[in-house]
């Protein structure tokens, strides 16, 4: 130490980077799975998104994706009729309504709601979502619950169980850190997943 310079030493910075940048794991991941469906990407394609028209999905990297719902169109190809139609079943949710005195709160029904014996709380009112939660998965039908639980796998109502099986452990290690160097971003993704898988296999849609 001299007396000019009381603090000779001098911190060296070097890269102390862990994780490798995140769109080389894409690129990585793409070669395994699939390829984002814009022209001339080769980043993962791992945002699902409708097809015009509704038939299919793409599937694009983070980029296109927001791109593609900025430019999306929902009502392309309706009529300015069904486009109304659309818009007034909105204010309802796209559920059923019926006039006073019928529906499901018709009849004797409409004492049981204060039978605590009988009641099943929303579910109660909800003639739309035939099979329960937790139904027979046999029965052919799947609730509104089982078929959004699907689509957080990306798949389609009328996946067969081996089908199920096969697309949850795919996605439960592609988006698990430890598939990813360490890297925590799909977390979110994963955590979805798990719950989708949990509730598919309640609902007994994973056997077969």
């Amino acid at each position: 130490m001299s007396d000019g310079d009381p603090f000779p030493y001098r911190v060296k910075f070097t890269d102390i980077r862990v994780n490798p940048p995140p769109d080389e794991v894409s690129r990585a991941r793409a070669r395994k799975t699939r390829v984002c469906d814009h022209k001339g990407c080769d980043l993962e394609g791992s945002h699902p998104a409708p097809k015009r028209g509704g038939k299919g999905r793409h599937h694009f990297c983070a980029k296109h994706i927001a791109e593609y719902n900025r430019s999306f169109n929902f009502f392309e190809g309706m009529s300015q009729a069904e486009a109304a139609a659309f818009a007034r079943a909105e204010r309802f949710g796209h559920k059923r309504t019926w006039r006073f005195g019928t529906g499901p709160m018709a009849g004797k029904k409409s004492a049981d709601q204060f039978d605590p014996r009988r009641w099943a709380g929303r579910r109660f009112f909800d003639m739309d979502d035939v099979a329960e939660a937790t139904g027979n998965a046999t029965s052919g039908r799947r609730s509104s619950l089982q078929v959004r639980a699907l689509r957080e796998l990306d798949l389609e109502a009328d996946a067969t169980p081996n089908e199920i099986r096969v697309r949850y452990a795919e996605y439960v290690r592609r988006f698990h850190p430890d598939s990813n160097q360490g890297d925590r971003s799909s977390e979110d993704k994963l955590q979805r997943v798990l719950r989708a898988g949990k509730f598919l296999k309640a609902a007994g849609l994973m056997k077969g």
